[in-house]
């Protein structure tokens, strides 16, 4: 009988000693970065509008120009005469995200540009108990440039 069980118990261990070769899944947002990072764009310009309770003027579309993944000009003035305006690239905007992620928000809305990977839309909302927290980023209008 006991002769029986031995082809089944072999194939067991070998079944069980097999190496897992399983593939995890990155995450969405890396993902896409990383959809971004390969197309090796370091020069481009977009619309950018933040929704959040601040004044008008900061959530009036902008029009941003990226040059050397660095911030040339915001609706074409030099990003260094803006004094108390801060704006993100793609990249930054990736980090923003992430960094976001990890305060555990109640409230996270993303979306990314199927083609390029840059995120489109962006939103969070960190606590219920903080009013008037929230903010969001839309990205329109992307133009590569070379």
């Amino acid at each position: 009988m006991k002769l029986y069980f031995a082809p089944f118990f072999i194939l067991f261990i070998f079944l069980n000693c097999t190496k897992n070769t399983e593939v995890i899944p990155e995450d969405e947002v890396s993902q896409q970065e990383q959809k971004w990072k390969k197309q090796g764009i370091t020069e481009y310009a977009f619309t950018l509008q933040i929704s959040c309770f601040c004044i008008v003027d900061y959530t009036r579309p902008k029009s941003i120009v990226v040059k050397n993944n660095q911030i040339e000009s915001v609706n074409g003035i030099a990003y260094t005469d803006l004094e108390y305006e801060t704006y993100m690239t793609f990249d930054d905007f990736f980090e923003y995200i992430k960094e976001r992620q990890k305060e555990n928000p109640v409230q996270e809305n993303l979306e990314f540009d199927p083609t390029y990977g840059f995120p489109t839309y962006i939103y969070f909302d960190i606590s219920e108990m903080i009013a008037d927290e929230e903010i969001g980023y839309t990205i329109t209008d992307f133009l590569p440039r070379k």
